[in-house]
């Protein structure tokens, strides 16, 4: 699932003031990594969604609250930055006239604190979704509003994709927003069928099998995107060599 991209230096390493890069980076490879561990967890468990599986769909709905757990973890990581950013900007609320600044920490704060009720969502539909609680329709509706919460903070994130540092920055924060919104999409839209009823249990199976196949496709995307946009902030560090000297 989707988290933060932002157009500026990250300050990931919450417990150290001065801009180290090297540090800083350090932390957000430890944020990238549980984001790519969470991923393939999330992968892992849409396999396990398909009708052939059906004796390992708990196990799969378990992998997805692991998943959605470690995709938590990444996004009150983002939150706690976000946070100290603000801070260290010297943000204070503006009554007069529009301040880009403050519009960009504004859109941040907002992406940040959809992605962490998506992300909780997750969890819950997740649970819903095993054998000891049966409430599938539940599980549907968590995941699909979750999902129309993902597909909200990736646009934000969009709106915010007006500048980089090069092209190359520039295009793999748009692969990252659009591997967000279309994985997003597709685990909203393979939810939906979730709520209804079949007659037929061999057209149930098929459904089924393909939806799974959405669930496979979008976890795919969100662990894509996370791959771009790790590389992106590999790139924006190693275009800052003084500062990379300095940890």
């Amino acid at each position: 699932m989707p988290h933060l991209i932002a157009n500026r230096p990250r300050l990931y390493s919450l417990a150290k003031e001065g801009p180290d890069a090297r540090g800083q980076f350090r932390w957000e490879t430890i944020n990238a990594m549980t984001y790519k561990l969470g991923g393939v967890v999330f992968v892992v468990g849409s396999i396990l969604f398909f009708p052939a599986l059906e004796a390992w769909s708990d196990l799969g709905a378990w992998l997805f609250v692991i998943g959605s757990i470690m995709y938590l973890a990444v996004n009150l990581h983002d939150l706690l930055e976000v946070i100290r950013h603000r801070r260290e900007a010297g943000h204070h609320p503006v009554r007069t006239g529009l301040n880009l600044r403050v519009a960009k920490l504004r859109l941040e704060s907002l992406a940040v604190g959809v992605y962490l009720s998506g992300s909780v969502l997750f969890i819950v539909g997740s649970l819903f979704f095993l054998s000891e609680i049966d409430w599938v329709a539940g599980g549907a509706w968590c995941f699909m509003v979750g999902s129309v919460l993902f597909v909200v903070g990736a646009s934000v994130n969009i709106l915010q994709i007006v500048q980089a540092e090069t092209l190359v920055t520039m295009q793999l924060m748009n692969l990252t927003a659009v591997s967000y919104v279309i994985g997003s999409v597709l685990f909203a839209v393979a939810s939906v069928p979730y709520l209804w009823t079949f007659d037929s249990s061999q057209d149930r199976r098929v459904l089924l099998s393909y939806l799974a196949a959405q669930f496979v496709l979008g976890s795919v995307l969100f662990l894509v995107g996370g791959l771009f946009n790790y590389r992106r902030a590999w790139l924006v560090i190693r275009r800052r060599p003084s500062h990379a000297q300095a940890g």
